[in-house]
């Protein structure tokens, strides 16, 4: 998935993409942050959460953004 955030990246130069490993280091923030499933993408505006997309699916990942966007 990562060369898809890159591709995303280049895009929408206006967006910011992050990266949380789950791993035992980070459970707590992901736990607080509601991650149960890999990957999780979370889209927020204006500090808040807007859309939410589990699993590993490009196409409502783009969809989403460019609804947000």
């Amino acid at each position: 998935m990562a060369p898809k955030f890159q591709e995303l990246s280049e895009k929408f130069l206006d967006v910011v993409f992050l990266k949380l490993d789950c791993n035992q280091e980070n459970k707590p923030l992901a736990k607080e942050l509601g991650i149960k499933v890999v990957p999780t993408l979370k889209i927020l505006k204006d500090k808040k959460i807007v859309k939410e997309i589990t699993g590993a699916k490009f196409d409502d990942l783009v969809l989403a953004i460019e609804t947000v966007h």
